[in-house]
């Protein structure tokens, strides 16, 4: 049938119908004459992929759906996720998606309303290109890089849902991860040619049990695990007994501290000869190798690292019993490690490093302030004393260092603040609505007006050298004890955190680039941002940072691009405030 039929069928535009075949999510046959002729299988095709949309699924999303890299579990859960966010759990979407889940099938569900198409970028003809991977703690993102005409082809991220935990122990299951992340990278590989380089970044500080073979034997014992810092045997943490053994301290979560607490307690796999992160591991899986090379970025992030000396504390790590073959072989260098299909594959590097790699035009005149889950400002030094032992000091690239100071809470303290409003209407016998829309006006609307706030200390998880630190809320007033001073507050003290740590820089930078999904959705943070700053804000126009500065690494890797104080031709970023 002709795209006419197909439009009266379905209720799509003839250009929706073109935009869906030239993402990949829909392949047409030709007839003699070069007409497109649609079957009924695709119509089927195209009626799946307009609920999906119906709902606000990406075309991403959607195509990873229709090639076999993710179920339809995965990917309406994702989407309830995102909607959660967006407008809760009584939102029609959010039903629409449920009923979806509950019906394991589409029928009966196709004939939703029908939606706007956003005037979606057709690409066409692109030159050579460089994939980037991020394993990142709960999701796998990726991203497709045209080199020669500078421009992000397509991101997709999708959770793992790996999580094996409990209030102390936070491991992941490998396998899953490995599993997920093979079949994104394969579905692009399978998906565009001209493929030059593929990079990879992903979690630092935690690390997973290999055997001779290259192949895991643990689960991924993340940064956020806690086991270092309860006692042992005789009354002190592992970290404790690391302190009292070599004068270095070393928090939960890292991967040598992890590996000395189950030395101690007798939980390192019979089989194991070796432990690395979890994007060695993929890059090790892809590359069909047994040995590990992990970047001095990614290594440094497992403690007891001599940055100056580009390796690991060997003698200090031998007080502990620590064979030294249990450590990774560690490059400074960016360096090709191997292929898959074909294709090089770059040392991994850690994702602060990637992330900046990605975000920043230069170097030299650039923060960092980077706002999700947690929250980072970093910058680049050729210098290797910091002032404070809040401040680390970890390996970049081109013999350089990137100071970058670290909150434990930071942009996990805005979503506190909204599930303490959401709550609070439920308790009230009201819809369980997400309350991000209305704080985000609440604050838009009273920062304006001049409305200073609380005086929030947003330190709710300690700080990384003291974790028993705790958060509090001052300046309380007739006036200020308002829902938009608890809001501002909040947002401000998230601020004021990371420009305390940038105090203890021994470096001036005279503008910021911001990145994260907390400055992405949220235009007042930026405001706060350049206020407490003082300094000018640019915002990344892309998504992906980490994958996408992994893309360009590996880039770097094999002489495409050059590093002048930054990717500057091939990122995109729009002035702020």
């Amino acid at each position: 049938m002709k795209i006419n039929d197909v439009e009266k069928i379905t209720g799509l535009t003839a250009k929706a119908i073109r935009l869906y075949e030239s993402k990949g999510l829909v392949n047409i046959a030709r007839d003699a004459n070069g007409y497109r002729n649609y079957s009924d299988s695709d119509i089927e095709v195209l009626m799946t992929i307009k609920l999906f949309r119906s709902v606000g699924a990406s075309v991403s999303d959607i195509k990873l759906y229709l090639c076999g890299v993710i179920s339809v579990d995965e990917l309406i859960n994702k989407r309830k996720s995102e909607i959660l966010k967006e407008s809760g759990k009584n939102s029609k979407n959010y039903l629409i998606c449920q009923s979806i889940t509950d019906e394991k099938s589409f029928d009966g569900l196709l004939n939703t309303e029908s939606f706007t198409e956003k005037d979606e970028m057709k690409y066409g003809a692109y030159g050579a290109l460089s994939v980037g991977i991020d394993i990142g703690t709960t999701t796998i993102s990726a991203v497709i890089y045209d080199i020669d005409n500078k421009k992000q082809l397509e991101d997709y991220s999708i959770p793992h849902n790996s999580y094996i935990s409990s209030n102390v122990r936070v491991e992941q299951d490998v396998s899953l991860i490995i599993d997920k992340a093979i079949r994104l990278l394969y579905h692009i590989t399978d998906s565009y040619e001209g493929i030059v380089s593929i990079g990879i970044t992903g979690q630092m500080h935690g690390i997973v049990y290999i055997d001779e073979n290259g192949d895991a034997v643990s689960n991924l014992v993340t940064w956020q695990d806690k086991r270092a810092d309860t006692p042992l045997e005789g009354g002190k943490s592992a970290c404790e007994e690391i302190y009292q053994a070599t004068g270095e301290r070393i928090s939960t979560g890292y991967g040598i501290a992890t590996h000395y607490c189950n030395m101690r307690s007798g939980e390192i796999p019979s089989d194991a000869v070796g432990f690395c992160s979890i994007m060695d591991l993929f890059a090790m899986k892809i590359c069909a190798l047994k040995k590990v090379i992990s970047h001095s970025s990614v290594a440094a992030s497992l403690g007891l690292f001599d940055t100056e000396g580009n390796g690991f504390m060997k003698d200090k790590i031998a007080r502990l019993g620590i064979e030294g073959s249990f450590l990774p072989e560690v490059t400074g260098k960016t360096v090709v490690i191997g292929e898959c299909k074909g294709i090089p594959v770059s040392v991994p590097i850690g994702d602060n490093q990637a992330s900046f790699l990605g975000s920043v035009k230069d170097n030299s005149t650039s923060l960092l302030v980077n706002i999700g889950t947690g929250s980072q400002v970093s910058t680049v030094s050729d210098c290797l004393i910091t002032n404070s032992k809040d401040i680390e000091l970890r390996p970049f690239i081109e013999g350089k260092y990137l100071l970058c100071g670290s909150a434990l809470c930071g942009g996990y303290a805005y979503a506190m603040l909204e599930e303490f409003f959401r709550s609070y209407l439920t308790m009230a016998g009201m819809p369980e609505v997400s309350q991000y829309n209305t704080i985000n006006r609440i604050a838009s609307e009273s920062y304006e007006k001049g409305e200073k706030g609380l005086l929030i200390d947003v330190s709710f998880f300690g700080k990384r050298n003291d974790p028993n630190v705790r958060g509090s809320i001052k300046n309380i007033d007739r006036q200020s004890f308002t829902p938009s001073g608890l809001i501002i507050g909040v947002l401000k003290g998230m601020c004021n955190e990371l420009y305390e740590l940038y105090g203890a820089f021994n470096e001036r930078k005279t503008d910021i680039v911001a990145s994260g999904g907390g400055v992405k959705r949220n235009e007042t943070l930026k405001m706060i941002i350049s206020d407490c700053f003082g300094m000018g804000v640019s915002e990344n126009t892309e998504n992906e940072e980490a994958a996408r500065g992994a893309a360009l690494f590996s880039a770097l890797a094999v002489g495409k691009i050059s590093y002048n104080n930054g990717f500057s031709e091939y990122i995109n970023i729009k002035r702020g405030f």
